[in-house]
């Protein structure tokens, strides 16, 4: 019984480490800058605007005076996604 009990708080251990270590990784992945412009340029290659990264970029630099962290990154990609939204509905253009 000893033995059982020891073995489940082992595999409950292992698997609170687990946890631990994807939570990290998940908000490394959110803070990261390289993920952040990886989703900017999926969203603007899915919208087929495939020279629109650097624009961006040097738009972010130009408002903020630096290069853009994950975070101003993510805010002008909504803008982006939420301004090629409205074009399309106003325009009536499908995907």
């Amino acid at each position: 019984m000893t033995e059982l009990i020891h073995r489940n708080l082992e595999q409950m251990r292992a698997q609170a480490i687990k946890e631990t270590q994807e939570r990290k990784e998940q908000q490394f992945n959110h803070y990261s800058v390289q993920q952040a412009s990886d989703e900017l340029e999926d969203l603007l290659t899915t919208n087929r605007m495939y020279t629109f990264k650097d624009v961006t970029n040097d738009f972010i630099k130009r408002l903020t005076g630096r290069d853009g962290d994950s975070y101003t990154i993510r805010e002008t990609g909504k803008f982006i996604s939420e301004l090629i939204n409205k074009m399309k509905e106003k325009y009536e253009i499908k995907n």
